[in-house]
């Protein structure tokens, strides 16, 4: 059920359509974002069947946002350096994989759920640790670096 929902998400991102320029977006859209997202920077809109979606930056933390057409929020990817995480996490890491180096963060969030995904190495191998909001995680990935 959990890879399902990575997995869709995933979808959402690579299923853009083509890119609007900002007078094309639907003006409760538009309203949304702006309200909700004061600093942003780099907007690029895309507009699918029954939705939008939005990339920029803000605050060094790159955004995917996705509303639908009365411009509810309805799913969000985050890209961060690992120091932004929420604490509990950050020291779930500390504790768990300190031998391990985290590298990136990728935030999914769909209704009320948020899933973090941290990227890590070490000197053999790739990891993504899959965290929930209660800093409860499992290896979801690993790779072999290449020699």
């Amino acid at each position: 059920m959990k890879r399902i929902f990575v997995l869709s998400m995933f979808t959402l991102l690579s299923a853009a359509v083509f890119a609007n320029s900002p007078s094309a977006v639907n003006e409760k859209v538009l309203k949304a974002f702006k309200e909700t997202f004061t600093a942003a920077e780099q907007v690029k809109w895309n507009e699918g069947d029954n939705s939008y979606s939005v990339r920029f930056i803000q605050d060094d933390i790159r955004y995917i946002v996705y509303y639908d057409k009365d411009g509810v929020i309805t799913s969000s990817m985050r890209f961060y350096e690992p120091a932004k995480l929420p604490m509990n996490i950050l020291k779930a890491i500390s504790q768990r994989y300190a031998d391990k180096t985290a590298f990136g963060v990728t935030e999914i969030t769909a209704g009320d759920e948020v899933a973090y995904f941290v990227r890590m190495q070490d000197a053999k191998y790739y990891y993504t640790i899959k965290f929930n909001a209660f800093a409860e995680g499992f290896r979801y990935e690993k790779l072999k670096k290449q020699q």
